[in-house]
């Protein structure tokens, strides 16, 4: 299918999914080693051109409005400083929790997991996903799940 198809049908292209998919990355290394990887925010200009960034020590709601300001200011003036013209793709990810389906009994039941918002200039919508981590600072032990999907969400650029 060609990347053209993909958008159309509400797909990701390829350059979307492996800039993302190395952000996850980054984001799970940091994990594994302990450490507070904050509000990641990857970027990509139209040449492939990348850029990323942690946001951290304002607040987990506050890095994430800034992450979003980051995503829109780089859309609509590129980062000339950072050599990114404006983005046309971004993720941005952080340590999070999701409700724990195993657990209907207990509604309070909740699962470590890296939370990811991602979008790409021309999709309907930008794109939500989350991956379940458990063992946070154990190393080689450190374990993580499959992406999931998580549903829609508004698309910054």
């Amino acid at each position: 299918m060609t990347k053209n198809n993909q958008r159309e049908s509400g797909g990701v292209s390829p350059e979307l999914d492996a800039m993302t998919c190395d952000l996850i990355g980054e984001l799970l290394d940091a994990l594994a080693a302990g450490e507070d990887p904050g509000v990641a925010v990857a970027l990509e200009d139209a040449k492939g051109n990348r850029s990323v960034v942690a946001l951290s020590g304002d607040g987990e709601d506050e890095c994430l409005l800034a992450a979003r300001e980051h995503v829109q200011k780089a859309a609509a003036l590129g980062y000339p400083e950072d050599k990114i013209g404006r983005a046309v793709r971004y993720a941005y990810g952080y340590l999070g929790y999701v409700r724990d389906g195993n657990a209907p009994s207990d509604p309070g039941a909740y699962r470590d997991a890296l939370l990811v918002s991602f979008g790409e200039k021309g999709a309907p919508c930008g794109y939500s996903a989350y991956v379940l981590v458990e063992g946070i600072g154990a190393g080689d032990a450190f374990g993580w799940a499959d992406p999931e999907p998580a549903g829609e969400e508004d698309l910054l650029v």
